[in-house]
């Protein structure tokens, strides 16, 4: 195995003669010292040393605990975990791709709600979001109801009839639940997917 990918910068030699000391010096008896002080730099600096999986400290017998004590002396700087910090830069690479998307994302649907929103205004007709505050489970960090285009003007198209004031997913059976609608300040977007998809047919359609 290649240096580079090591947990400790012991050498081979270096680590057999650790060992050997390791086995002169350690005695019978657990010194409650050692004990106290022990540490490890990680899981994979420990399994080299021990040259076997090292489990956690419960699992140790004494010897591999006073052999782990001489190379914390021996080594108090070994470099980074391999496996380790190929894992932690494998998830930031996979979090920056997520912050990416996910800002690639909120800009395609902010484009799409600007063009259809100057669509409809070309055809005299306004629309805003506002928010269902119709459910009581509005808390500091739970929000329940979704953000609705409500239509400032009449919209005529097709089959399409609402009134100024309601929003695109109104029907009779419905009504109840949109019971108090309010304008967002925060510049947010509308989340109603009836909503939206009755906004991209209306766009579509009209002149």
């Amino acid at each position: 195995m290649s240096s580079t990918l090591r947990a400790t910068g012991l050498t081979p030699t270096a680590l057999d003669q650790l060992r050997t000391r390791a086995r002169r010096e350690v005695g019978p008896f657990v010194d409650p010292r050692v004990q106290a002080a022990f540490r490890v730099h990680s899981a994979e600096w420990a399994t080299e040393i021990l040259g076997c999986p090292y489990v956690g400290p419960r699992a140790l017998t004494w010897p591999d605990l006073y052999l782990l004590h001489l190379a914390v002396q021996a080594e108090p700087s070994p470099p980074p975990p391999p496996c380790a910090t190929a894992a932690r830069a494998a998830r930031e690479l996979e979090e920056r791709a997520a912050l990416r998307a996910g800002a690639e994302d909120a800009a395609r649907q902010e484009a799409e709600w600007r063009e259809l929103v100057d669509a409809l205004r070309r055809a005299g007709v306004r629309v805003e979001v506002r928010h269902n505050y119709t459910s009581a489970r509005h808390l500091e960090f739970y929000t329940q109801g979704a953000d609705h285009v409500v239509l400032l003007d009449p919209l005529r198209v097709g089959r399409l009839r609402r009134d100024a004031g309601t929003a695109l997913c109104h029907t009779p059976s419905n009504a109840p639940n949109l019971a108090y609608l309010e304008a967002t300040r925060d510049g947010r977007l509308p989340s109603c997917r009836t909503c939206l998809a009755r906004l991209r047919s209306a766009a579509l359609r009209l002149p």
